[in-house]
């Protein structure tokens, strides 16, 4: 869903402003990898049509403007803004697997990561205070747990029988 990389490349290059103005190496060096890794699958959609080059340009500048202005009024502004941004991203995944049955192409072992990296993160965020940082991986511990689950169920239920190997006589 190229909305849902979008929106998730938005927020990771929130969640870098938010780093960079606190001086945290960890934060910014981390979301600044993923706005990359987004970015790079959101050319692919750009080249196969899904989205268009104008609109993947004129949205991260918007949120660059967007992030940088709440950063000038206050850091607590830019935190709720990245809250708000980035958060939402795992929702319209979680919405689209709930709708469908047969979740071929959809990772376990990636949204297993996933939720990993989002306790991981929750950690973290509370280990220094920072409730920005924690909260929304609440959001993205059930979300990618629920995907895993899903993806882990379908995949059992419609595995394809492998073929028996050939003998050769």
């Amino acid at each position: 869903m190229p909305a849902s990389f979008l929106q998730g490349s938005c927020g990771s290059l929130l969640w870098t402003i938010y780093g960079l103005s606190f001086g945290n190496l960890s934060l910014t060096i981390a979301n600044g990898q993923i706005v990359i890794a987004i970015l790079l699958i959101l050319f692919v959609c750009v080249r196969h049509g899904k989205i268009v080059f104008w609109k993947l340009v004129a949205a991260h500048f918007a949120t660059l403007v967007l992030g940088l202005f709440a950063l000038y009024i206050s850091i607590t502004l830019l935190g709720f803004v990245t809250v708000a941004i980035g958060t939402p991203a795992i929702i319209w995944q979680v919405i689209r697997v709930y709708r469908t049955e047969h979740l071929y192409g959809v990772s376990v072992i990636t949204y297993g990561l996933l939720f990993a990296c989002c306790i991981a993160w929750f950690s973290y965020g509370a280990l220094i205070g920072d409730w920005f940082v924690a909260s929304p991986n609440i959001i993205g511990i059930s979300g990618s747990l629920y995907i895993t689950i899903r993806a882990l169920r379908s995949h059992q239920k419609f595995a394809v029988p492998e073929e028996p190997l050939l003998q050769i006589i």
